[in-house]
């Protein structure tokens, strides 16, 4: 079951990361984490498959609850794209039950780190069946990663 209690950020799609950087962090009083490249970041979506990225990632280092931002190849990081590219991520422990059970109750795959077949990998971005919203299910074994990468560890 989703715990919002458990809300790692709201994350959303940007054309230029330093430029939103810079923005979002003087109207909002955050600072930002190095910039990490994950290139290549393995990704499954219904259009292409499995495939590869390149994404450019940051959270804001101030929280609870971050704010994520993403510049990276590929339709599915397009900030322009709609449904658009904002979501919340949320910890889930078991990854696998957790896009299955939503997938039974009509939500879909929009993108994930491996096909639904394959167990959906460590992340998945999950749509429900009313337009509006994405979720993002972390799975709890990326914690230490980007604690770390966050200073939190």
């Amino acid at each position: 079951m989703i715990n919002l209690q458990r809300t790692h950020h709201i994350g959303m799609a940007v054309a230029d990361i330093e430029q939103a950087q810079a923005q979002i962090g003087e109207a909002m009083g955050l600072t930002f984490a190095p910039v990490r490249n994950f290139d290549p970041l393995p990704f499954w979506t219904p259009e292409r498959g499995k495939h590869e990225v390149n994404v450019f990632a940051t959270y804001s280092i101030e929280g609870p609850t971050r704010i994520e931002l993403v510049q990276g190849t590929g339709e599915f990081y397009n900030p322009d794209r709609a449904p658009d590219a904002r979501h919340i991520g949320v910890w889930v422990d078991d990854l696998k039950a957790e896009a299955e059970r939503l997938a039974a109750q009509g939500w879909t795959t929009v993108a994930s780190g491996d096909a639904p077949e394959n167990g959906w990998g460590v992340i998945a971005y999950m749509a429900p069946p009313i337009p509006g919203l994405l979720v993002e299910l972390i799975s709890t074994d990326l914690k230490p990663v980007i604690d770390k990468w966050l200073g939190d560890a």
